[in-house]
């Protein structure tokens, strides 16, 4: 299967042993572009001997794999990330195509998944995190102890629809450099994007078995959880799955990081620079139709702000251009399918019903009738609506602003505060106290001054809270100990 777009795929295979292989079953579902809304390939039903085999193989691989010297490893990731660099624009094409978001937002993507790759480049400086002490006892000073961190074996990768290739290779680089194998089961929504890009792992000469993806839907994708050969689950998705996941693999006796669902709060201070937030804000709630874990949930404005602030917002908002997300006039393209776009429809309709201000309605969007099949949803805007709604305390993964009135700073921090998500916070204003302030008093993982998405760099962890993040450590630099092991070694010689 070349990396090129296409009008169909096709059957979708799994890739095992560097090779792509015919699932087990008979049963396949259609998989969109979803700003034509129709097929551009078919997923199988996941069987059990599927997951089975990809398992097996990444297991027969470690070995041979992990006592690689790591620079060794490290001479594969380089040339993984010159493929990548080559095939940017055709990887940005095909993940606009199936996941709906523009084909600038695919760029964006594909270049943090390069990012990625140059993060692990510096996997040796942490991995080899070794502390001797000699001579360690006063009573036995011919005691040496010294720790090291081993690679495990196999580790599952669980990933979402919104970042098809990014968020798989936030973990695969790292696995792969340090001494494990891995196996991948994207999306059942969008899976075309990484059953491609496995060309380049085959590419860059990775052995058999060390790199292997399982495409699909169905139960049996549970089993990845339960596998014995399985050492840890690494899972971006909605907080009820993510709970599940979480719960099952560690019942198993397996590591997981399980990075969940979000209603991040953004908090618009009086004093906030108008032009630069507007355009800030805006496209923070509304580029990727809002479907990304770090986007805005919520405007709160602070007094005399909402005067300010909201007005200009919504002149702004009316701007933005939907459209099929291929064309280079597309502000914001549709949404993943046409089951979420009837879900999201469903919470603002709640909304109207329980007291917000339908300002603008992108229910009523219009595009070309060639596209007029396809799952798309405008941007809304909803005034007034009051903390405890379930439109200001559910995460919506759509284009929608709820916006919540403030009287004053302590109590946005409050309604900033009162939710079970914990993954991000951001304020805008030109004060140092009050960001201050914010940022010691918000619950979140990340926290931000004048930032809508407030997304850390690879070299940073990717932190969280509350039911947004399971798990003792976190994605991204953190990586390094859920995909090692410590070990102590105690040596005496007389």
């Amino acid at each position: 299967m070349e990396i090129k777009l296409s009008e169909n795929y096709g059957k979708l295979k799994h890739f095992i042993d560097n090779k792509f292989i015919e699932p087990e079953t008979d049963k396949y579902y259609p998989v969109y572009d979803p700003g034509k809304g129709t097929p551009i390939a078919e997923v199988p039903a996941i069987s059990k001997n599927d997951i089975e085999k990809a398992i097996r193989s990444a297991a027969s691989a470690f070995d041979k794999w992990s006592n690689l010297p790591i620079f060794d490893r490290l001479q594969y990731l380089v040339r993984l990330k010159i493929l990548m660099e080559q095939r940017t624009e055709e990887l940005a094409r095909i993940i606009s195509q199936n996941v709906g978001k523009t084909v600038r937002e695919g760029r964006a993507s594909v270049r943090r998944a390069i990012e990625a790759i140059d993060a692990a480049l510096g996997a040796p400086h942490l991995f080899m995190n070794v502390r001797k002490v000699m001579n360690l006892a006063k009573t036995e000073p011919e005691i040496d102890m010294e720790l090291v961190k081993e690679p495990l074996g196999v580790f599952a990768i669980i990933s979402p629809f919104n970042f098809p290739v990014m968020i798989p290779m936030w973990v695969i680089p790292w696995a792969l450099t340090l001494g494990d194998t891995v196996v991948v089961k994207p999306s059942s929504l969008d899976p075309v994007p990484i059953t491609l890009l496995m060309n380049l792992f085959a590419e860059a000469g990775y052995p058999p078995g060390v790199i292997n993806l399982v495409n699909g839907t169905g139960p049996a994708s549970e089993e990845l959880l339960k596998h014995p050969e399985i050492q840890g689950v690494y899972f971006v998705g909605s907080t009820p799955v993510g709970e599940r996941i979480y719960s099952v693999a560690c019942s198993h006796g397996k590591r997981a990081i399980c990075q969940c669902g979000a209603k991040n709060p953004v908090v618009i201070m009086p004093d906030a620079a108008l032009e630069p937030t507007v355009e800030n804000v805006v496209t923070g709630f509304f580029d990727m139709a809002g479907q990304r874990c770090l986007a805005p949930g919520v405007l709160i404005t602070v007094g005399e702000a909402y005067e300010k602030f909201v007005g200009p917002i919504i002149e702004r908002v009316k701007k933005i251009r939907v459209g099929y997300q291929m064309l280079d006039t597309t502000d914001m393209g549709p949404v993943i399918s046409a089951k979420e776009r009837e879900r999201i429809i469903g919470m603002i309709e709640r909304a109207i019903n329980d007291g917000a201000k339908l300002v603008i309605d992108g229910r009523k969007i219009k595009v070309p009738d060639e596209y007029k099949n396809g799952f798309y949803l405008g941007p809304t805007v909803l005034d007034d609506v009051k903390p405890g709604m379930e439109i200001e305390q559910e995460e919506i993964f759509g284009p929608v602003m709820p916006i919540v009135r403030a009287s004053n700073f302590d109590e946005a921090i409050e309604i900033a505060n009162n939710r079970q998500y914990g993954n991000t916070g951001t304020i805008y204003t030109s004060s140092g106290k009050w960001f201050r302030e914010f940022a010691k008093r918000v619950k979140a993982g990340n926290i931000a001054a004048n930032m809508a998405v407030a997304q850390p760099q690879q070299f940073f962890p990717f932190p969280a809270r509350k039911k947004s993040h399971f798990g003792a450590l976190t994605g991204q630099v953190a990586i390094v100990d859920f995909l090692t092991d410590t070990k102590v070694i105690m040596q005496r010689w007389w």
